[in-house]
């Protein structure tokens, strides 16, 4: 099982493949904001795949001198996009590398729990000054979908723990971070190896 960040970024890396905004055209989205209890209007892009059966959003809101991101599947052409209070953000300068996270416009620290509009958990996270230590992912029935553990406060993975909708562990996969490749073993849930992975880091150099 693949989780729905996990998917998303892979669409993002294939951007030029698979964007398609003219589909805004089709869409008349209500964007709700958790953090204001306001609707508002965001920049957002679609991204659309010939192998899905639903389009992606992803959301961008700005606070401060942070771009936040937000991704989740597009179900009806009239969707309400209810925007989580604990997000992803980025510096707004051009080719910026700073990045956080942020419950609203706090940065997160310790512990940080987020909530789908049903009451139950949408993700809980440990986190230091911004950094994630390890992120719980829930269905919105409220069974874990996925625990994420990183790597020395980067966002690599270490580990990912991937759970079905009864929260039964389906698969888990660790990760082996090189300078310039991470090697990604996947195991089923009676410890098997059924993959092992190789993803080429992409270095900038200086010019």
């Amino acid at each position: 099982m693949k989780t729905l960040l996990k998917s998303i970024f892979l669409l993002i890396i294939s951007f030029s493949c698979f964007s398609q905004n003219s589909e805004k055209e089709n869409l008349s989205l209500v964007f709700y904001d958790n953090c204001s209890n306001q609707i508002i209007e965001p920049e957002y892009d679609i991204f659309s795949s010939k192998d899905l059966n639903y389009d992606y959003i992803t959301v961008f809101k700005k606070i401060d001198d942070w771009v936040l991101q937000y991704s989740t599947s597009i179900k009806t052409i009239n969707d309400t996009i209810r925007i989580p209070k604990i997000l992803f953000a980025g510096g707004n300068e051009l080719h910026s590398q700073r990045w956080t996270y942020l419950n609203c416009d706090k940065v997160c620290n310790g512990t940080e729990t987020d909530f789908y509009a049903n009451g139950t958990k949408r993700t809980e996270g440990n986190y230091k000054n911004g950094k994630p230590i390890d992120i719980k992912e829930y269905w919105e029935n409220g069974e874990l979908r996925a625990h994420y553990f990183y790597d020395n406060f980067t966002l690599d993975y270490k580990r990912v723990d991937y759970y079905n909708e009864n929260g039964d562990l389906e698969e888990y996969q660790l990760y082996e971070n090189k300078k310039k490749k991470t090697i990604i073993k996947t195991f089923n849930k009676n410890g098997k190896l059924t993959e092992t992975q190789t993803e080429k880091k992409y270095i900038e150099r200086n010019k």
